[in-house]
């Protein structure tokens, strides 16, 4: 009886363990995401969007908690966050930490073109010219962090900015203060204007108080969403400081390396369906944005002068042609780009009708 009795308490407790070992095999794992953006703002809405994203299409054992800038640390502090595990993960933008390592530039924001790409170029580019490989050769074996990093958004071509008073030439440029990000500040250096880097969050502020003259973020629907158009008036557009780009998840590389095979897989895909959605909704919103700041807020929308933009152009090359000179890694990723868009963009130029010829035809100018 009493042997009968160990064995039916050995049994129960072995029962009593199985819930309890297969929860925790079970455990979702929980990474905590700090964007670099303001809460509520579409770019954060984006990260949310790819974290609720991954959860689903890893049947919730994959689980992001997502938190705007400044939670755990300034939004130009992030990238250190990531390397050094005070976030597990973060969606960012590499102009905030460009001073790093300048061929970041051609990842976060591909300045002056870049060499006549548009965003399909390059991103073709990107998963199919090398230009992914680069960027992950960058973050891990240049700069040394422990990040694992996944484009996870294509941006468009910014407009110029935002001024509070109108211009014609990069004569009437000279000697404003100018908000801007990443390689582009040296860009309008060379015009002769003091660009004064600051995160998406204390640029209204600025603009409020006049510590600046004008600023750049990024497209119609964001910059309404800031709330440019209570301070400033003059919208120009089109832009050539920041043809296209990416946004960035970034993910500590300890805990991606622990990721089972079948949640990176999970994570790398949820990412590049990020990037085409958000690029597309965000394409849609600009335009219903765009007319709202016209008709209800006053905003006049002008025309660049092509002037500025060739002049944009040719102050980008004298730039590029420095860094080219002095930094091995930053003359790496530019031939990548100079080869692939040496193919494509003529290729394109040549067998695709120009945009504005349909453009004109159908909805001309008034």
């Amino acid at each position: 009886m009493k042997r009968m009795l160990c064995v039916l308490f050995a049994v129960c407790l072995l029962a009593a363990g199985l819930p309890a070992d297969s929860a925790r095999a079970q455990a979702p794992i929980v990474w905590k995401m700090q964007t670099v953006w303001p809460a509520g703002l579409a770019f954060h809405r984006n990260a949310e969007g790819l974290a609720k994203r991954i959860e689903e299409m890893a049947g919730g054992r994959l689980k992001i908690d997502v938190v705007p800038a400044g939670t755990v640390v300034g939004a130009f502090d992030v990238l250190e966050a990531v390397h050094k595990g005070l976030v597990d993960c973060a969606h960012g933008w590499s102009a905030y930490w460009v001073g790093k390592q300048p061929a970041l530039n051609f990842f976060t924001s591909a300045s002056g073109g870049p060499f006549g790409m548009d965003n399909l170029d390059y991103v073709s580019w990107l998963f199919y010219g090398g230009g992914y490989e680069l960027y992950r050769e960058l973050y891990q074996d240049v700069l040394k962090m422990k990040v694992h990093v996944i484009p996870t958004l294509v941006l468009n071509t910014e407009p110029l900015g935002w001024f509070k008073k109108p211009f014609k030439t990069v004569a009437d440029l000279k000697g404003a203060k100018f908000r801007a990000s990443g390689l582009t500040a040296e860009i309008y250096k060379e015009f002769g204007m003091t660009v004064i880097a600051m995160p998406a969050g204390e640029i209204l502020p600025a603009l409020e108080r006049g510590v600046i003259d004008g600023a750049e973020f990024y497209s119609p629907y964001l910059d309404k969403e800031l709330g440019f158009q209570d301070v400033a008036k003059y919208y120009y557009a089109p832009g050539m400081h920041r043809s296209t780009g990416t946004l960035e998840l970034l993910v500590n590389k300890e805990k991606w390396d622990k990721l089972p095979a079948d949640l990176k897989a999970i994570v790398d895909i949820a990412s590049r369906e990020n990037l085409l959605r958000g690029w597309l909704e965000i394409s849609v919103q600009d335009v219903q944005a765009l007319e709202e700041l016209k008709t209800k807020s006053g905003v006049n929308v002008m025309e660049t002068p092509r002037e500025v933009l060739i002049e944009i152009l040719k102050a980008w090359d004298k730039v590029h042609a420095g860094y080219e000179a002095k930094d091995p890694f930053f003359a790496k990723v530019s031939k990548s780009m100079k080869e692939f868009s040496r193919q494509i963009v003529p290729f394109r130029r040549d067998f695709q009708a120009s945009y504005d010829i349909c453009a004109n035809y159908y909805w001309p100018k008034k």
